[in-house]
């Protein structure tokens, strides 16, 4: 059975996980939910804590007799945490901008880099769908003990691997 690599692409650059599901490789499906949703997860709370930040940085730059917003309200998993903006420096609140602008960017790149793997991983699939993995292939593994010849007494211990087949 063909199957076509440019119908697993297109179907997974659509609906991520849609390519898998063509390959009927289901595993692979919460697999990559869980890796876009843990990068939306990071995008979205570096992106709050960063625009926070920022926003009280321009407040205090315009002049602003109270810097908005305040407060920095940051929800956890099992917490809630609010941290008084005021209570920083400026210099701190530069930092601090700096620091979540790099994670946003990086939250950003990963969320990408997923999205993009999750079509090629359908793409090579499709192209390796009808490849014949028979029982005539065999790969053993066994622990293997080797003398050096360099000092009386020293050996090496390592994993011999053996590829056969008929």
């Amino acid at each position: 059975m063909q199957h076509s690599p440019m119908k697993a692409g297109v179907a997974s650059a659509l609906l991520p996980g849609a390519g898998q599901v063509y390959n009927q490789k289901y595993w692979k499906v919460p697999v990559i939910y869980a890796a876009l949703g843990t990068a939306a997860f990071f995008t979205v709370y570096n992106g709050h804590i960063f625009y926070n930040v920022r926003d009280n940085i321009n407040s205090r730059v315009r002049g602003d007799s109270v810097p908005q917003p305040q407060y920095l309200v940051i929800n956890n998993l099992f917490s809630r945490t609010t941290v008084d903006l005021n209570a920083f420096s400026y210099d701190d609140l530069l930092q601090i901008q700096e620091d979540y602008r790099k994670y946003f960017t990086l939250s950003c790149i990963a969320a990408g880099a997923v999205y993009l793997l999750n079509i090629l991983d359908a793409v090579v699939d499709a192209h390796l769908f009808g490849f014949d993995v028979s029982d005539d292939l065999a790969l053993q593994a066994a622990p293997y003990l080797m003398a050096h010849s360099g000092a009386p007494g020293t050996s090496g211990a390592g994993i011999s691997l053996t590829l056969s087949w008929k």
